[in-house]
């Protein structure tokens, strides 16, 4: 999949002028997307809708009442269904990395994390619950959800979505880490760190990863007696510890105690204790910390992908996964976009004015850009009288 070093010709021909942003967006996603052949309609004119109505956080069927230009909601809604899920799923690294274009050089390490998100569903429960929708602990009011795994670089100013992967109720996490180690290889990118949470913490994940040589850093879970006995003291440490040490398979890790002094804060007082497990990564407790914290530009990612999020009541896996894709795919765009054009003029390394170019102001524009093919009706034309 390596597609570093390729220029589509319809993107090889943006000099900022020549198309607009909404345009570039529209013909990557069409490029890579195969939508049923219409009579009336192009599938870009379906793509511009979607895009429109994830900017303005609108469903399709809402955004066909207030504009003229777009086919009934039930043919967009067609367009939209009949899109090969297998054919999406596999092409969504392709797409993301086209919108991001510019920012990662093929040999380059970077720090990646791994993350799964959840998008909550209020539909009514079928006698036979689907695998695509999975429970969850209570959360916006529903214990049913669809989620996604996502993979991204997380350095700074390069927070940049790699794959979007659909979860499933029978999906497996260890399935779901090696999908995304084997992509970032097969993209020629080098591990600098690879950060995950508490939820993939299994003696399985860590021998895999120790097995593919790939460096790591994910919280400790604090279980058994051995182990909350040596995450004590009030000074920093690391230690050996052994998973599953009465399996027939255990693994030995390495845990690093980051001590963290309150004084204060919040009113609190006394030690806490950061542990973290560790693999080919620099040992200084400060420097682990200061390097976790680059994990929560994921969780950035899904503040920033609501932004761009098409409303939808629909139980239909692939119209959720498209519209998820598409809030993935305008932030990539807004990233490289960014780190093109909003680069510090100076020496050394690569500096961006992060205030310059809110997503926002982005979104806004591929509004305007959306009301140049569909006319926005004004209320003489839709008033009864």
């Amino acid at each position: 999949m390596a597609i570093f070093g390729q220029k589509n010709s319809k993107i090889q021909s943006d000099t900022g002028l020549k198309l607009g942003k909404l345009e570039l967006i529209c013909d990557i996603i069409e490029d890579h997307i195969s939508f049923p052949d219409g009579r009336y309609y192009d599938s870009k004119t379906i793509v511009r809708g979607t895009i429109a109505a994830a900017c303005s956080k609108n469903s399709i069927s809402g955004l066909v009442k207030m504009t003229d230009g777009l086919p009934s909601h039930t043919t967009c809604l067609k367009y939209l269904h009949n899109i090969d899920m297998e054919k999406l799923e596999s092409d969504s690294s392709k797409i993301l990395l086209l919108a991001g274009e510019g920012i990662i050089i093929e040999g380059r390490a970077y720090n990646f994390a791994i993350d799964k998100t959840l998008k909550p569903y209020y539909g009514v429960k079928d006698e036979e619950e689907d695998p695509n929708i999975i429970r969850n602990k209570k959360k916006a009011s529903t214990t049913k959800f669809f989620a996604y795994m996502t993979l991204s670089i997380v350095d700074q100013d390069k927070h940049l979505t790699l794959l979007v992967i659909p979860w499933k109720d029978n999906d497996n996490n260890f399935d779901g880490i090696k999908t995304c180690v084997e992509l970032i290889r097969s993209l020629g990118l080098k591990i600098k760190c690879l950060m995950l949470d508490r939820e993939f913490y299994t003696g399985k994940i860590f021998s895999y990863l120790k097995e593919s040589d790939v460096p790591h850093l994910m919280p400790v879970k604090q279980h058994g007696e051995e182990l909350k006995k040596n995450l004590k003291g009030k000074k920093s440490k690391s230690f050996k510890h052994t998973l599953n040490s009465k399996s027939k398979f255990p693994l030995e890790i390495e845990i690093v105690d980051c001590i963290v002094y309150q004084m204060g804060k919040k009113g609190k007082n006394g030690v806490l204790h950061r542990a973290f497990v560790v693999y080919k990564v620099c040992k200084s407790p400060k420097s682990i910390r200061r390097l976790y914290k680059h994990r929560f530009a994921i969780e950035s990612t899904y503040v920033l992908a609501n932004k761009s999020g098409a409303r939808t009541s629909t139980k239909d896996p692939v119209v959720r996964f498209y519209y998820f894709l598409i809030s993935f795919i305008i932030q990539n765009h807004w990233v490289s976009i960014k780190w093109k054009r909003f680069a510090k003029l100076q020496r050394g390394p690569k500096v961006i004015y992060r205030d310059r170019f809110p997503l926002h102001h982005f979104i806004t524009i591929l509004i305007k850009e959306a009301w140049e093919h569909f006319h926005l009706l004004s209320l003489n034309e839709i008033a009864i009288s």
